[in-house]
């Protein structure tokens, strides 16, 4: 059963010198979202529509889909930030920018 994409964000992946990203990602790349106020981070799953890889640096739209989230999805807005990481630590920012319908 394929799952809904929940939003779509705009996210920039720091550079390598900064702590990002090591080496490029494609479509599936999973991370941890951490949104403000909220104490559990997200594993999230993400679709990369314009490019097939995403390199250390890149700013780019991405479509999400957060798994275990549903009691949280409800608090979701555009314009809610959120960090992006990995076991290795932060490895970018973003911002919603639009919402999906269930």
């Amino acid at each position: 059963m394929k799952k809904l994409t929940h939003f779509k964000a705009l996210i920039n992946y720091h550079t390598t010198e900064k702590g990002g990203l090591v080496t490029p990602v494609s479509t599936g790349f999973r991370a941890s979202f951490k949104f403000p106020f909220e104490l559990v981070s997200y594993l999230g799953v993400q679709t990369f529509t314009e490019n097939e890889l995403i390199f250390p640096g890149d700013s780019i739209a991405v479509d999400v889909t957060l798994i275990g989230a549903e009691l949280f999805l409800g608090k979701l807005y555009t314009g809610m930030d959120f960090e992006l990481s990995d076991n290795s630590g932060i490895i970018g920012s973003g911002v919603i920018t639009e919402l999906y319908s269930k």
